[in-house]
């Protein structure tokens, strides 16, 4: 399928620069390789959504689970 697109000249100038960079032969092929890597982000997030559904019913968290959360977020923060 050939697919046909005009981008602003921002986008054209970084797609330009990323196939140099990435060292893809053209700018289609640098195209083709973020709809596959979009195609496999979307198919990785459906079987994480589907694990959590059939892991069973949610169980609520304790005082001390949302104390070590908040604990961790803060720790990173700080680094």
């Amino acid at each position: 399928m050939n697919v046909p697109i005009e981008l602003p000249d921002h986008l054209t100038q970084f797609v330009d620069q990323r196939t140099k960079e990435g060292g893809y032969a053209n700018p289609g092929e640098f195209i083709i390789a973020l709809v596959a890597a979009a195609n496999k982000q979307q198919g990785e997030i459906e079987q994480a959504l589907m694990a959590g559904i059939s892991s069973g019913a949610a169980e609520p968290w304790t005082d001390t689970e949302w104390q070590a959360i908040k604990e961790r977020v803060v720790s990173k923060s700080v680094k």
